[in-house]
């Protein structure tokens, strides 16, 4: 692992956040101090606004949490079946809607959750101290995330907006390589990865932004050109595919002809040196050459006036995409100046309901199981082992595959447990005061802290700050009980031990299968494109999946659907459905045919066969041959054609009127 200087500052950090709440803690005698440390672990956060938004929606979904508890536990414990079941099924309840919502808000859902079994649990046995926990445990957590936040907004804050910025200039940087790969016809292996990364980090880019306005310093402003940024990365991805594609079929023809070749020239050197006025004048000058492109005569001549629209919106898209960075990077973020791309497809988020009720049912199942453990053995530390069941089948249920990343977080909770025990017998007896307890404790808590600052150690970083404190079960006093001590740590390790081996049983679908459903979802969304007779925002959500797809295809390493080409052809038969008014009456015939067998063809989720590609050549031919159609209705049919039937080649005279 590489550790870098924000490493360090923000273990530091979470190191003193945790000294402070643990001290207010003891200030304040609460009962259970040491989950006001593991609080600061768990809402810490290497940038101030992620620490915030975490803070504020942990605040809401404790006291929802601690509410639930008050209202089940009294109601309910003199029926145990009851009890477990109400509490099981608000979990996987609040875990759906959590899964559902993919912004921070949806922490807020899963604490919810997952708090009513941290308060309900240990209370059964008392249910007449029940508020007097709940409000206990309420301040305990309350005190953490409040002394995480304080000491994040304190001491060398490192603001979401910077990075935000850091890491959309990296975006363009990577975008104008793909692009200039695309126009040089680089294999698919290479095309593939700049997708894969591109849309990657468009969905980090844009998970980042959420935290925005939990900044100090917030200012609207950000959000807006985040979201007008978002939108035009988002399109820059087909329309690399698009250039792509046609470069590919033009020189399948014999290349481009020298004033095409030109255009492509213009392009390069506006990549390899980039600068938004010169995209700018590029644009300018491309939209001077498209409405001028005559004839159109051949399939040839549509595919050079394609690329040549292709090549417009790219110089747009850019010169659009550095004006918003560069707005965005300044100490005060403005306007970023007129834009010259239109973004009309509004996004809207992809809801997966049948995963986030898969999730919220398999915790349900997880939870159940344990309790029933619980009652019929009369396991003491049963109610110990149930809240580990909750909390380790909720902190990762969002992943496609959970089990692998909750059974590492129980092999992690183990070795928490032998630290607690190491300390709890062999360091703590030595201990007579407060400072004395805070330099025994940084070396570990410092090292987990930079555990959770890399990504790829964050699962054991989370479960040794979190678990640690709370198997030492810090005191004011020293009180240590081995037998007690042995007995908690392994109802801790049972838990989660539950959650993994029920996540596996259950959560058999995986990425692939994730995979394979946001296809079917872009046909059905096709087909409503298609289907002249409705308006449908199919398209936003398209948009949605495309960023969400990347992840998965990089899990599966396998070939799946193309959601590019699907994206692509949805744009395209927006195009026509734009441009058909415009057509004389037998163009626009062969146009609607088209468009009503794509209609048919996507919504049976089958492969679109011979008679789709002949709607598809005939309304071509009609289009070509009308003097007065609009010339984007015939591109966006052979966008279409392309898309559709990639590896079809045109014959050379299939767009001429067949002889009689």
């Amino acid at each position: 692992m590489l550790i870098r200087p924000e490493h360090w500052l923000f273990s530091i950090k979470a190191f003193v956040s945790g000294m402070l709440a643990l001290a207010v803690a003891f200030w304040f005698d609460l009962p259970r101090p040491y989950w006001a440390l593991a609080t600061v672990y768990v809402a810490s956060q290497p940038l101030s606004g992620a620490t915030a938004s975490k803070a504020f929606y942990r605040v809401i979904g404790t006291l929802a949490g601690a509410a639930m508890a008050v209202l089940l536990v009294p109601n309910l414990v003199n029926a145990p079946p009851v009890l477990v079941l109400a509490i099981a099924l608000w979990s996987g309840l609040c875990l759906y809607f959590s899964i559902l919502d993919r912004t921070p808000r949806g922490y807020a859902f899963m604490l919810a959750g997952y708090t009513t079994t941290i308060i309900g649990f240990p209370a059964v046995d008392a249910p007449a101290e029940i508020f007097d926990l709940a409000l206990a445990r309420g301040e305990e957590i309350l005190v953490g995330i409040s002394s995480a936040a304080l000491v994040s907004s304190l001491i060398l804050p490192r603001s979401v907006g910077p990075v935000v910025a850091e890491r959309v200039e990296l975006w363009l940087a990577d975008a104008r390589t793909a692009a200039r790969d695309a126009l040089c016809q680089a294999d698919a292996a290479t095309s593939r990865t700049h997708w894969l990364r591109l849309a990657g980090d468009t969905a980090q880019i844009e998970t980042l932004a959420a935290h925005l306005p939990f900044e100090a310093a917030f200012d609207w402003r950000a959000v807006a050109l985040v979201r007008q940024l978002v939108s035009r990365m988002l399109m820059t991805l087909p329309e690399i595919s698009a250039t792509r594609d046609v470069a590919a079929e033009l020189d399948a023809l014999g290349g481009p002809s020298p004033r095409m070749a030109s255009l492509i020239a213009l392009m390069d050197d506006a990549l390899a040196a980039p600068d938004a006025h010169a995209f700018a004048r590029l644009a300018s000058h491309l939209a001077r050459v498209s409405a001028a492109f005559s004839p159109l005569s051949c399939w040839r001549d549509v595919l050079e006036l394609n690329l040549a629209c292709r090549l417009l919106d790219l110089a747009q898209l850019f010169s659009d995409s550095m004006r918003i960075s560069t707005a965005l990077a300044a100490d005060a973020p403005g306007r970023a100046g007129p834009l010259s791309f239109p973004i009309e497809t509004k996004r809207r988020r992809h809801t997966e309901r049948g995963r986030a009720a898969v999730a919220g049912a398999t915790l349900s199942v997880a939870l159940i199981l344990c309790c029933s453990f619980w009652i019929l053995t009369s396991w003491p530390e049963g109610a110990a082992a149930a809240m580990m069941t909750a909390v380790a089948g909720s902190l990762f249920a969002a992943s496609d595959d959970p089990a692998p990343a909750i059974g590492r977080f129980a092999s992690w909770s183990a070795v928490a447990v032998g630290i607690s025990g190491a300390y709890v017998f062999c360091v703590f007896p030595q201990v007579h005061s407060f400072e004395t307890l805070a330099l025994s404790l940084a070396p570990a808590l410092l090292v987990f802290g930079l555990f959770i600052a890399e990504p790829k150690t964050f699962v054991p970083g989370v479960a040794l700050g979190i678990l640690t404190p709370s198997a030492m079960a810090l005191q004011r006093a020293y009180d240590a009980n081995a037998e007690a001590f042995l007995n908690s740590g392994l109802a801790m390790v049972a838990g989660m031990t539950i959650a993994a081996a029920t996540t596996a049983i259950l959560r058999t679908a995986g990425a692939k299968w994730r995979a394979a459903d946001f296809a079917h979802a872009n046909e059905t969304a096709l087909a409503e494109v298609a289907d002249l007779r409705r308006e449908t925002s199919a398209m936003g959500a398209m948009f949605d999946r495309l960023s969400l797809l990347a992840p998965l295809v990089e899990a599966t390493r396998e070939p799946l659907p193309d959601a590019l080409r699907q994206l692509r052809a949805g744009l395209n038969l927006v195009d026509a459905r734009r441009a058909r008014a415009a057509l004389p009456g037998r163009a626009r015939r062969r146009l609607d045919a088209a468009l009503l067998h794509i209609r048919r063809g996507c919504r049976r989720h089958e492969p679109l066969n011979d008679d789709v590609l002949a709607a598809l050549h005939r309304a071509m031919r009609a289009l070509r041959l009308e003097e007065t159609a609009d010339r984007s209705a015939l591109l966006a049919l052979a966008g279409l054609r392309r898309c559709l039937f990639p590896n079809v080649a045109i014959a050379p005279l299939e767009l001429s009127e067949p002889s009689s």
